[in-house]
C-alpha cells in the first residue's frame, strides 16, 4: 500500500504584507509602532506620485505632506479620544488605543500606495491643475474615509460589551473624533502644491 505523499495537516499559508499589517494580533508595543512606520511610508509613496508633476523638490514635499497628514491625526486625534474615553469610564487601554490605530493607519496607507502608480500615471499627463487636484484629493479621501471607517469599527468592536448608555456616549466620541479628523488631515493635504492647483 503507497503512503500518501500529502500530510492530512498541510501547513498555513504565510501571511501577506498586508494581512500582517491590519491583523488584529498584537505583538507588543514594537510591533504596533512597526505597522504606524509601514502605513507613513505607504503614504509617503502616494505623496511622492503626486510630486513627479512637479518634479524635484515637490517630490520631498509631497511625500512629507502626504505622511504628516496622517501622523497628525495619530499624534493630536487619538489621544484626546482616548482622553475623552477614560473620563466616561470605557474600558480601553492606551495599547488597545496603539492597536487600533496601528492598524487603521496601515490599511489608509496601503490604499494610498495601491493608488500611486494610477496618480502618477495621472499626475504627468494631466494639463489641467483643477483636474490633477481632483484625483490627488479623490485618492486622500478614499484612503482616508477606509481608514477612519477601519479605526471606528475596531474601536467599536472593543466597546461591544460595555453597557449601552457607555457605548452610545462612546459613539458620540468617535463620529467627534471623525469630524475632527478629516478636518486636520484635509486641512494639512490641502496645504500640498497639487491640490491648490499651483503644480
Amino acid at each position: 500500500m503507497l503512503k500518501s505523499q500529502f500530510s492530512p495537516f498541510s501547513p498555513a499559508p504565510p501571511l501577506t504584507l498586508g494581512a500582517r499589517l491590519t491583523s488584529p494580533d498584537t505583538h507588543g508595543a514594537g510591533h504596533e509602532l512597526g505597522r504606524v512606520a509601514a502605513g507613513l511610508g505607504f503614504a509617503a509613496v502616494y505623496g511622492l506620485a503626486l510630486g513627479v508633476r512637479g518634479g524635484g523638490a515637490s517630490l520631498l514635499q509631497h511625500a512629507f505632506g502626504a505622511a504628516f497628514g496622517l501622523a497628525a491625526v495619530g499624534v493630536l486625534a487619538v489621544p484626546s479620544l482616548f482622553v475623552l474615553l477614560a473620563l466616561v469610564d470605557a474600558p480601553v487601554s492606551p495599547s488597545a488605543i496603539l492597536s487600533v490605530s496601528a492598524r487603521a493607519l496601515a490599511s489608509t496607507g496601503i490604499v494610498l500606495a495601491g493608488l500611486a502608480p494610477s496618480a502618477a500615471l495621472l499626475a504627468v499627463t494631466i494639463e489641467s491643475p483643477s483636474a490633477a487636484a481632483f484625483i490627488a484629493g479623490t485618492g486622500f479621501a478614499l484612503a482616508g474615509g477606509i481608514g477612519l471607517l477601519g479605526f471606528v469599527s475596531f474601536a467599536r468592536e472593543l466597546l461591544r460589551d460595555v453597557p449601552p448608555a457607555l457605548r452610545a456616549k462612546c459613539s458620540v466620541l468617535l463620529c467627534a473624533f471623525a469630524v475632527f479628523s478629516i478636518a486636520l488631515a484635509a486641512r494639512i493635504w490641502q496645504a500640498l502644491p497639487v491640490l491648490k492647483g499651483v503644480a
